[in-house]
């Protein structure tokens, strides 16, 4: 098969896809990668081939209000952090009103979905390059929704890979059963304006069945299409079960593999430390993409000082108060793998993005979830917590809603402590470890994506395939 692989421009969300995107070329597939040009180098560098699709300028130009802002004020501000996810997140039923949910889907389509995450010009540039390319299996990140729109162009199947919970999947559900109890008066419908005029730009209409459900049989987008564009033909789900919003969707479980970069393993991490090691991320999603933590690491670091521990801190320069003295016991990092880390640390301190918390739990180590507030950070924080497995810091609870809040020293030294010598946590941790090795490699997901791909009928535009 030839498979296509597509992710708007950013780093994590890539990494998440590589051990699936390899294994589809150990298993002798054709894999090509298309994003925007800024990753292009990141995707070489794993040995995959990139496509550069997109206009880097554009996603930087046209990201709707806000985009002005400079990195520190998108950090900054409690409201910048919300507006990133347009209110996706929102989980509470009594929140979720027809009036709550349309308004979420009119600022996402007009601006997070159209612009934030590639642009028109990577629509354009994608499907381009897959009606050349003629894909049989287009693998999209569930933020990139131009990958949908260029499997239906090309007549590819096609599979939505999650980066974490499902919020998008939840909000849809919630969005079509709301939509369709609505009297004929209130059936305003954007997501489907939105995914019908993307369609109608490169000459896709509807099926006569897809406008079965929400849509009124006008040529615009119904109930299965809408949920095919939004959702997937089958959804390719990383994170466990029990992390997971319970959805009624086409779902493939594949076991989280971790993917840090290319690198090599200093020495320093090869020998045995001679006291609990302690490693502490705060990813790289919000100093390179948001601007910034939410919180002052060199406050979080001098709380730690007088712990008879080794803390190992993936650090750069922006993160760090230049006129802060760092502890004798911390040992600063700009980058180094966590897959080869945490097998030496005894326990991890992070901001609960699930690259972090992934690599964590494929190495059973307790977790510290000092969350952010982007997408999940908080609940996976909480179902953490509840599963045994660490503790969340939850500094909102202590500072109010401003941002670069302080952490209660005390407090974190008190988790440090219980993570550290309760053995629950550790045991805990180590039945996530178990669960996650029976779960389908990414090698069982291309064999069950073959059958898949070759048992479905794509509706190939007129006179594409011989």
């Amino acid at each position: 098969m030839r498979v296509l692989f597509t992710v708007y421009a950013a780093k994590t969300h890539f990494y998440n896809m590589v051990p699936v995107a390899w294994a589809f070329r150990a298993a002798g597939h054709e894999v090509c990668v298309a994003s925007g040009p800024e990753l292009v180098e990141a995707i070489t560098r794993t040995g995959l081939t990139a496509v550069a699709v997109g206009d880097a300028d554009e996603m930087r130009e046209d990201s709707g209000p806000g985009s002005q802002e400079g990195p520190g004020e998108q950090v900054t501000s409690g409201s910048s952090w919300r507006d990133l996810n347009a209110g996706i997140t929102e989980t509470r039923p009594e929140a979720l009103t027809w009036d709550y949910v349309l308004g979420t889907f009119t600022i996402a389509c007009s601006m997070h979905y159209e612009y934030a995450t590639g642009g028109q010009t990577m629509l354009d540039d994608l499907v381009e390059f897959a009606t050349a390319w003629e894909p049989d299996l287009v693998i999209w990140d569930a933020m990139t929704f131009a990958g949908p729109v260029a499997a239906r162009a090309s007549g590819a199947a096609h599979a939505r890979m999650l980066f974490g919970i499902d919020y998008i999947g939840r909000m849809y559900g919630e969005y079509a059963r709301l939509l369709a109890a609505q009297p004929p008066e209130r059936r305003d419908d954007p997501l489907g304006d939105w995914i019908t005029g993307r369609l109608a730009r490169f000459g896709c209409r509807p099926d006569a069945g897809d406008t079965a459900g929400t849509a009124a049989g006008d040529g615009t987008v119904g109930g299965e299409l809408a949920r095919e564009m939004m959702t997937g033909q089958w959804t390719i789900d990383p994170t466990p079960a029990w992390l997971q919003l319970p959805l009624d969707l086409p779902l493939l479980p594949v076991r989280y593999v971790p993917y840090n970069g290319p690198t090599a393993i200093p020495e320093w991490v090869l020998a045995p430390p001679q006291r609990p090691r302690v490693c502490l991320s705060m990813g790289v999603t919000a100093r390179e993409v948001l601007g910034g933590d939410l919180f002052s690491v060199s406050d979080m670091l001098a709380s730690m000082a007088e712990l008879d521990i080794e803390i190992v801190a993936t650090l750069d320069a922006g993160q760090l108060d230049p006129a802060v003295s760092l502890p004798a016991n911390v040992h600063i990092v700009d980058f180094v793998p966590l897959n080869e880390l945490l097998p030496t640390c005894s326990a991890i301190i992070h901001h609960g993005g699930f690259g972090t918390l992934g690599n964590a739990m494929v190495h059973g180590v307790p977790n510290i979830i000092a969350p952010g507030r982007y997408w999940d950070e908080i609940r996976f924080g909480e179902r953490i917590e509840e599963r045994g497995a660490g503790l969340i810091l939850d500094y909102r609870q202590m500072s109010g809603d401003g941002l670069k809040s302080g952490i209660d020293g005390e407090t974190l030294k008190s988790m440090i402590g219980r993570v550290l010598e309760v053995p629950s946590y550790r045991h805990n941790t180590g039945r996530i470890q178990d669960e996650l090795r029976v779960t389908p490699s990414p090698g069982d997901l291309v064999q069950q994506l073959e059958r898949l791909v070759a048992d479905t009928v794509c509706r190939v535009p007129p006179g594409h395939r011989s």
